[in-house]
């Protein structure tokens, strides 16, 4: 198995894992307001890393799941759209921790 057929299927668990039992609180298939210890394990990082390393964390993120490199490593364009909501979610996670810490 490739390492981009692995992330393939990382990225498709992790979305249905995310997403599974409906479309939040809201109903527009988005979750409501989740906790801050979400945002960190999205960015895959402890609450108490620093502000250096929650951006550097959020950039690895970013890049390890951005659907223009995956599809232009071979991913399906199909799956595409999975890999556009994870970066959302990291894009929300990055924000919501750059909030609640004050950074700019």
């Amino acid at each position: 198995m490739s390492g981009l057929e692995f992330a393939h299927i990382e990225a498709t668990v992790r979305a249905r894992r995310q997403w599974a039992g409906g479309g939040g609180a809201n109903g527009g298939g988005r979750p409501a307001e989740k906790p801050l210890s979400q945002s960190y394990a999205e960015l895959e990082i402890a609450a108490g890393t620093s502000d250096q390393e929650v951006t550097k964390a959020y950039r690895r993120q970013m890049s390890r799941h951005h659907p223009d490199k995956l599809v232009a490593n071979g991913l399906p364009e199909s799956m595409a759209q999975v890999a556009k909501e994870k970066t959302q979610r990291i894009q929300e996670a990055y924000e919501a921790i750059r909030a609640a810490r004050g950074m700019r």
